[in-house]
């Protein structure tokens, strides 16, 4: 009975990815324009995935471990094309600041804490929706630590851990998803919603904060970090 809600809870998830990314959208004047066009796409990507999941045209039932883990990263890889690879869509995402792209990461702690309920109730293998569970909801408390700090001014260096934290969260999570639990849970189950809509925008926001703060490293020292060369200037 459990697994029956399982697929709405997920879509439910979704929907709120996407609401939460329009509003994080908003708080930035350079990017608030796009908000309606970037809802509209993902609305849309969203309604392709429920078709392709809901008749299991997708992928093969009898897909391998390898073969669908070379389809999530060709996913990603897609999903970087259409950021960056678009004029006017690469320079709204470059328009992001930290604060936004560190904020961006915060709702994973929600899908964090529904892996933990679906592992509990069996809808997940318990360990791995344990681990998955508290690992995304560290991954959004780190991140919505650094948006603070460095919308404070007080330090850059929160970024550049949650940035690692994050990715190698999401790199852990598809691996052990794709050569460990797919023959377990197959390539239809509800979790994919998270695979193929949220899971490739977060790791674009992290890669795009990594650059940011690799192009800005003069700048990236906050308010309260001393700068050595100008304390031994003023001695």
């Amino acid at each position: 009975m459990t697994q029956i809600f399982a697929t709405p809870a997920m879509l439910a998830l979704d929907a709120l990815m996407v609401a939460y990314t329009v509003w994080v959208l908003s708080l930035n004047a350079r990017t608030r324009a796009a908000c309606g066009l970037v809802a509209a796409s993902l609305v849309g990507w969203l309604a392709v995935l429920v078709g392709v999941f809901s008749t299991r045209s997708l992928l093969p039932a009898d897909i391998s471990g390898l073969a669908f883990y070379v389809t999530v990263l060709m996913g990603v890889a897609a999903v970087g094309a259409l950021l960056l690879g678009v004029p006017a869509i690469r320079k709204l995402v470059l328009a992001l600041d930290q604060r936004q792209l560190m904020l961006f990461q915060g709702i994973r702690v929600y899908f964090g804490a529904v892996f933990l309920i679906q592992g509990g109730l069996g809808v997940l293998p318990a360990t791995f929706g344990l681990i998955d569970g508290l690992s995304h909801i560290s991954a959004g408390f780190l991140a919505l630590v650094a948006a603070y700090l460095v919308a404070a001014g007080v330090s850059h260096r929160s970024a550049w851990f949650a940035n690692a934290f994050g990715l190698a969260d999401i790199l852990v999570v598809a691996t052990t998803l794709a050569f460990v639990l797919l023959e377990h849970i197959g390539p239809h189950h509800p979790m994919m919603y998270a695979v193929f809509l949220p899971a490739p925008l977060w790791v674009w926001a992290h890669v795009i904060s990594i650059y940011k703060l690799t192009s800005a490293m003069p700048e990236t020292r906050g308010a309260g970090e001393t700068d050595p060369a100008s304390a031994a200037a003023g001695t």
